[in-house]
């Protein structure tokens, strides 16, 4: 499995800020750089052999709900969450599934984002939303 590594994330904040506005402060936009480092630590994590976070769901989700909820970043917390799970999906040969509206995507952030959706429901979105890659591109 391909974790994303705290460089990356710090470029997707970069990135996202750079392309959608925000401010960007430099050196790395960090607001709580520590509990990236914890994020970066416990997607990875396993007990007694098993893996906290079995599934790629779980990850997804782990990523995009600690980055949001956590503040690690300025700003551009929203968009590097979401960012980040693509990427970390993509990577591992999901994605969202397409038939997904834009709308869609952006109200479950916004519902991560308010503190409306928990980390167990924002993983379960994650599970019902996501498909292998060759299945959408034979």
């Amino acid at each position: 499995m391909r974790y994303l590594t705290k460089e990356e994330l710090i470029f997707i904040n970069r990135k996202t800020v750079a392309m959608h506005g925000g401010q960007y402060i430099e050196p790395y936009n960090f607001l709580n750089e520590s509990n990236l480092d914890y994020l970066i630590e416990v997607v990875q994590s396993e007990m007694f052999g098993e893996s906290l976070y079995p599934t790629l769901s779980d990850k997804a989700g782990l990523y995009m709900f600690n980055i949001i909820a956590n503040h690690i970043f300025q700003d551009g917390n929203k968009r590097t969450g979401l960012e980040a799970s693509i990427l970390f999906l993509d990577l591992n040969g999901y994605r969202i599934n397409k038939s997904i509206p834009k709308e869609t995507v952006y109200l479950f952030t916004i519902r991560v984002a308010s503190g409306e959706s928990s980390l167990d429901e924002c993983q379960a979105w994650f599970a019902s939303n996501i498909v292998e890659e060759y299945l959408q591109n034979p």
